[in-house]
């Protein structure tokens, strides 16, 4: 009699989950040790659970085939790295250049070598920068004179409270010139 097919899929339970683990584990490591014993060839499984524990199994030494991995596909994968930044390297410095480009454009250096097209983007762009620092003057001044009026109104009751004062000076009540303030 057959077994029947099981769902590959995570174990929800914790304790089938690390029985499981366990019993194919150790089948692992079995298989592992039979695939070296029959085929003559150097074997190493590094499992870790889902605690982070660590399992390893090695026909050998593993540092020996471990190292003997990083050999053989160090180089790969370092090629292919180095690839990888390479061409990151050359796209950053293209961007870095185009961002220099535009930042003198926008701060008028070397207006000698612009062409039409950009002495038109940099004027565009003096007419927007100075638009903008006209309305924020603008803003300051408005705010800078309703203070001032605030200030003027101020003083222009204290004053004439004070030439009230200075006129009715027999209303019986002693004038202080405290409440001016």
């Amino acid at each position: 009699m057959g077994r029947g097919k099981i769902e590959i899929k995570k174990i929800e339970n914790t304790t089938n989950r690390q029985v499981t683990f366990s019993k194919r584990r150790s089948g692992l490591f079995k298989k592992a040790k039979e695939i070296s014993i029959l085929c003559a060839a150097d074997v190493a499984v590094i499992v870790f659970n889902s605690t982070g524990r660590l399992f390893d199994f090695a026909s050998s030494s593993m540092k020996r085939i471990l190292e003997r991995y990083r050999n053989a596909s160090g180089g790969i994968a370092w090629n292919n790295e180095y690839k990888q930044m390479l061409s990151q390297f050359r796209n950053l410095r293209e961007e870095n250049e185009e961002l220099r480009k535009e930042l003198s454009c926008v701060t008028g250096e070397d207006v000698e070598t612009f062409t039409p097209k950009q002495l038109g983007y940099l004027e565009e762009n003096l007419v927007l920068a100075a638009k903008k620092v006209r309305e924020r003057k603008i803003e300051v001044l408005k705010y800078e004179r309703r203070k001032t009026e605030s200030k003027v109104i101020g003083l222009q009751q204290k004053c004439s409270i004070l030439k009230e004062w200075l006129t009715n000076p027999e209303n019986g009540e002693e004038n202080d010139l405290n409440d001016c303030n």
